[in-house]
């Protein structure tokens, strides 16, 4: 008898702290991956930025996440026409931090762009 109520209780123990997990708040999946991009883009010292450029990027950088999360949340456009502008507005970025950054810079960049997209294709491949 004691070893049943005893099982009970483990059982039930562990039953409520799963329960409790699952019900953890959290962020939404866009924010999270965004937060952790900027700040290891920004702050990589191969760039050699400097503060004035890290400013400028990071002031670009909330522009560019508010002028794509307005896009997303519009639903007067079609997915199509969401696509176009968006690629639109990469473009634009691109260009605009290449204003920004030097030539020797900008290689940089690219290179570790193409990295992290590997790196990103590796994962998936793996799942």
């Amino acid at each position: 008898m004691k070893k049943t109520i005893l099982i009970a209780a483990i059982v039930s123990l562990f039953s409520a702290s799963a329960a409790v997990a699952q019900d953890a708040p959290k962020k939404e999946r866009s924010e999270r991956s965004m937060n952790n991009r900027r700040g290891a883009m920004w702050d990589d010292p191969d760039l050699n930025l400097t503060k004035d450029q890290k400013d400028k990027l990071k002031a670009q950088d909330e522009d560019n996440w508010k002028q794509m999360k307005a896009l997303r949340d519009d639903s007067s456009l079609s997915d199509d026409q969401k696509k176009d502008k968006m690629k639109e507005m990469r473009t634009k970025q691109k260009e605009a931090r290449e204003k920004i950054l030097t030539k020797e810079q900008v290689e940089k960049l690219n290179a570790k762009m193409k990295e992290r997209m590997e790196r990103g294709r590796n994962r998936q491949a793996q799942q």
